[in-house]
């Protein structure tokens, strides 16, 4: 046994020492009575005939480990028992056999049994049981001297790598590098790619030194003036194209971020209230006739001497609007019929192209081809807040105007006598907008008054507006039928709470139209007296036709609102009121998506008295004066300056 003084090192407290616990083991490790794996004698590598020789002396040894009656344990105990008597343990041992003195390094037999280890396949399942031990506490293995070793040795393997493949990347001494030859044989696009692509993602300037250090990128200098070069050339472009085309812009608030890695007084992080511009490139069969922007002048003025008859927006015998609801309503009954031809049971439906069930007909569908593409123009970003009254005039008299390339006097003349320019943006970009133009109603040219101007909402935002509408409508509770009920049934999380950053309109866009399209089945078997889809698939495509109008009529129509709200309260079924509601009011708004889908703007007019009374009767004051300015501009001032040409 050891003495008293020799584990000292291993507990300072006497009476805790146990001889016969190894203090590197786990405290609250279980016994695991099968024995250590051995070595895998699988050969990993093809071996020489030294390595051979070395390995059939272990095996002999190890073919005899069982002769005597003495387990493996009973061997590992006896050594360490000699051991001990001897005044040694196993580290000391270790530290003597693998070349601790003179006579340790030369003895022969000595030598040849380090020999053998170190050639042996047993090295690497000891290196790895050493790594990751297989007991319930990792902390009893030398995970940690074994990590710190391989980090240290990585990284001189390393420098001996760099250090060899160094002379591979350098010119010859007679070689001048500057040399055309020697330029042009090296390919930078990589790293010039790589370079503007990180610089658009936002990674830091230090980042980018680094990779640049490491040979990854370009500077971080050079990646900037890049994309200066690339802002002046899209600049000009933009310039060129707004000469020889139509267009129209739009802009909108931008936050971007700084941030700064050693803050002081006058460098922390902060936020800038931006704001980003883009011009769309129309085709040039887009452009207005150059009398238009006087007689929408004219129109105007004659136009407010008298009202506007909003009776013909919902009273019967206008021929324009009952024609605008009639097509409103064919474009209905064709989604009720859509929703079952493009279920999974109709995937083979024989009489899917009958020309009974054929679309209804667009009512004024933009021009496509690659004649009639729309292009971008990206303007410079500014750091001006639009959402301020002083941020929008600078906008739109100034900044905007100026990068378009617009300055002298004559320009702006022509500008403010001669053009119409359509300017798109948020409710709010457009509320200011017209806001600036009443405030300066009494300026002294048209330049100055922004007649040139006309704000327009933007129809995506107009459709997210929509679509909150129907949710604020139709929520509802837990218990009851409204969409708060579908949403936990489908699993559809964050829906509860409408939101305006982030993809709120998106989820909520996808549940209503899977919410939609499965009443609408359900409506459909319902009407039909199936209990399966499939069983419709025998019916002619007249009958199919027929039970369409059918639902329509009766299930999704402010005829059959009407027809339920007559009925008196004791006969009068809530729930079913609530689904008619909900589904006559849902097919507008599909509708008006797909109309935006495909180009369809004659469809999008038409459900302009729609979106009116969705927005007034949904206590959406701002958008509701969006629509009545738009169906005003439509059918009272536009349409007034081209009955004049």
């Amino acid at each position: 046994m050891l003495a008293e003084d020799e584990f000292l090192a291993f507990d300072n407290d006497l009476g805790d020492f146990d001889p016969d616990y190894d203090y590197l083991d786990s405290y609250n490790e279980d016994f695991d009575p099968t024995p250590p794996p051995l070595a895998d004698l699988s050969p990993r590598r093809a071996q020489d005939a030294r390595s051979m020789l070395f390995e059939n002396y272990t095996q002999t040894l190890r073919d005899g480990l069982g002769a005597g009656g003495m387990t493996l344990e009973d061997r590992v105990l006896a050594c360490i028992t000699y051991m001990n008597t001897m005044g040694i343990n196993v580290e000391l041992f270790m530290t003597a056999l693998f070349w601790g003195d003179h006579g340790c390094i030369v003895n022969p037999k000595i030598r040849h049994e380090r020999t053998v280890f170190m050639n042996s396949t047993s090295l690497r399942s000891i290196l790895e049981r050493w790594w990751n031990p297989p007991t319930h506490d990792h902390a009893s293995g030398g995970k940690a001297a074994v990590r710190e070793f391989v980090m240290e040795h990585a990284g001189e393997m390393l420098e001996e790598e760099m250090h060899d493949a160094t002379p591979s990347f350098r010119l010859p001494e007679d070689s001048n590098p500057l040399l055309h030859e020697n330029l042009t044989t090296l390919n930078f696009r990589h790293f010039v790619l790589w370079s503007i692509y990180l610089k658009a993602c936002g990674v830091p300037a230090r980042a980018f030194d680094v990779l640049h250090t490491l040979g990854l990128v370009m500077s971080h200098k050079w990646t900037a003036n890049a994309f200066a070069i690339i802002s002046r050339n899209a600049l000009a472009e933009t310039r060129k194209a707004i000469r020889t085309h139509p267009y129209f812009g739009s802009h909108d608030n931008l936050n971007i971020p700084l941030r700064v890695f050693s803050q002081r007084l006058s460098n922390t992080n902060h936020f800038i209230n931006a704001s980003a511009a883009t011009i769309y490139i129309l085709p040039r069969d887009a452009f207005l006739p150059p009398e238009m922007a006087a007689k929408v002048k004219e129109s105007r003025r004659e136009r407010s001497k008298e009202h506007f008859p909003f009776e013909s927006l919902y009273v019967t015998g206008e021929p324009e609007a009952d024609s605008a609801r009639s097509r409103v309503a064919a474009q209905a009954r064709y989604r009720i019929l859509r929703f079952l031809l493009e279920s999974p049971a109709f995937a083979n439906y024989a009489h899917r192209n009958d020309p009974c069930m054929a679309a209804p007909p667009p009512t004024d569908l933009l021009p496509c081809g690659p004649d009639h593409v729309t292009r971008q123009h990206i303007l410079e970003t500014v750091e001006v807040d639009e959402s301020t009254y002083d941020g929008t005039d600078r906008l739109c008299n100034n900044v905007w105007l100026s990068q378009l390339g617009y300055t002298s006097d004559e320009e702006k003349r022509t500008i403010g006598q001669r053009w119409k320019l359509v300017w798109v943006g948020d409710q709010l970009t457009v509320e200011r907008m017209r806001g600036m133009i009443r405030y300066r109603y009494d300026d002294v040219n048209s330049f100055e008054r922004m007649d040139f101007y006309e704000p327009h909402f933007g129809w995506f935002h107009a459709t997210m507006a929509f679509a909150n509408s129907l949710h604020t409508q139709y929520l509802g509770t837990s218990a009851g039928i409204g969409l708060r009920k579908a949403f936990e049934t489908l699993g559809r999380k964050g829906l509860m709470k409408q939101e305006t950053k982030g993809v709120f309109w998106h989820n909520l866009d996808e549940a209503l139209w899977h919410i939609g399209e499965a009443h609408f089945l359900s409506l459909w078997m319902e009407v039909a007296g199936v209990d399966d889809l499939a069983a419709l698939t025998e019916i002619t495509p007249e009958r199919l036709i027929s039970l369409s109008d059918e639902i329509f009529h009766a299930h999704a129509s402010r005829e059959a609102i009407h027809r339920l709200d007559t009925l008196t309260n004791r006969k009068r079924d809530e729930v079913k009121q609530q689904m008619v509601m909900f589904a006559t009011d849902l097919l507008p708004y599909f509708d008006l998506r797909e109309a935006m889908q495909i180009g369809d703007v004659g469809r999008m007019e038409d459900l302009l008295p729609t979106l009116l009374f969705r927005f007034a009767g949904g206590s959406n004051p701002k958008y509701t004066i969006e629509i009545l300015e738009l169906i005003q501009r439509l059918r009272w001032i536009t349409f007034g300056a081209i009955a004049g040409l």
